[in-house]
């Protein structure tokens, strides 16, 4: 195995099992994980970090419909589809764990970080900015570059770690210049803008732990057996977390945009109370609320006018007419 940035926090002296012989052949990536290659299927070399690249393309198939649905920029919609390609190489890297499925696995996600990172330094910006495209392409050509040619992960997991970065301190500068122009979409903000930075935490933990203490995992997961097992395959759990920390990011990064650009028609709604979407506003419909009971108006008693009123109650007052004699002349 080549040095990787888990290597910098030692490692397991237990032994590690490879596991069994499979369709692709001898392992050619840089990388072999924890899971014992090939033995739950003979065609796929790590079934569950394999198959739990689906929320790659569900959770982004979401966000595409959110986008078509909102009329969301083209930036978003390859956002998703970024995140889709991250999935669909990291499938085919651990189905198979061959070098040149690797790099569909690593490249790709240089790839969507550089375009999460022009979602946010554009955020205010009316017009598409060449100089940031050219400069993100130069960033995401010299990662690939330098990948190819040293043919060692620790320079895209380096790479990876800056970007993400760069991608944090932007939306929080974007967030603090919302917040002055809508302060009541703050906190929601910050909460999707959280529970994407807790979200890639957690998985970066999982994801070192998986390395590090791999023999003592083994050796818990054989002990225990299956079902259970499934529960300490830990760079599924990677795969799982991650998935959802940039689904979140790009929601948060999305819904942003809308308030920059003055739509107030667009909200955050949670599927299950656990995956946001943005939708358009609900606004309520009058004739679907339930009607409250009317109110009747005050009982008024009529009296007759009597001798003396008129008919709104007022007292009639007679006036005598008096007619007003010239004045005659003196007499004499």
């Amino acid at each position: 195995m080549s040095y990787n940035i888990t290597s910098l926090f030692g490692g397991s002296n237990i032994s590690i099992a490879l596991g069994l012989p499979g369709y692709w052949g001898p392992v050619t990536s840089t990388l072999d994980w924890c899971e014992e290659n090939y033995i739950v299927s003979p065609y796929l070399a790590e079934w569950w970090n394999a198959t739990t690249n689906l929320v790659f393309l569900l959770w982004p198939a979401i966000g595409i419909y959110s986008c078509i649905k909102t009329g969301a920029e083209p930036r978003f919609y390859a956002s998703y589809i970024a995140l889709m390609m991250v999935g669909s190489g990291s499938f085919l890297f651990h189905g198979s764990l061959t070098y040149a499925m690797q790099l569909l696995d690593e490249l790709p996600m240089a790839m969507a970080t550089c375009v999460f990172v022009y979602c946010h330094l554009q955020m205010f910006s009316k017009n598409t900015s060449p100089l940031t495209i050219i400069g993100l392409l130069c960033t995401f050509a010299s990662v690939a570059g330098s990948h190819l040619f040293l043919k060692t992960p620790i320079i895209f997991q380096l790479s990876f770690v800056g970007l993400t970065l760069v991608q944090l301190f932007a939306a929080l500068r974007n967030i603090s210049i919302i917040r002055k122009i809508h302060p009541s979409e703050t906190n929601l903000l910050f909460g999707l803008t959280a529970l994407a930075v807790g979200s890639i935490l957690a998985a970066f933990a999982l994801w070192n732990t998986d390395q590090i203490h791999c023999g003592s995992i083994q050796q818990h997961r054989n002990n225990i057996g299956y079902p259970f097992r499934i529960g300490l395959e830990l760079h599924a759990w990677w795969h799982l977390l991650s998935g959802y920390s940039g689904y979140v990011s790009v929601i948060g990064s999305q819904y942003c945009r809308m308030l920059a650009l003055g739509r107030t028609d667009v909200e955050v709604t949670w599927i299950a109370g656990i995956l946001p979407m943005c939708t358009f506003r609900r606004v309520k419909n009058i004739e679907q609320q339930p009607r409250s009971r009317p109110v009747s108006a005050p009982t008024r008693h009529i009296r007759k006018p009597s001798m003396g009123e008129d008919e709104r109650g007022s007292v009639r007052t007679h006036v005598t007419r008096v007619t007003a004699r010239p004045h005659s002349a003196a007499r004499p």
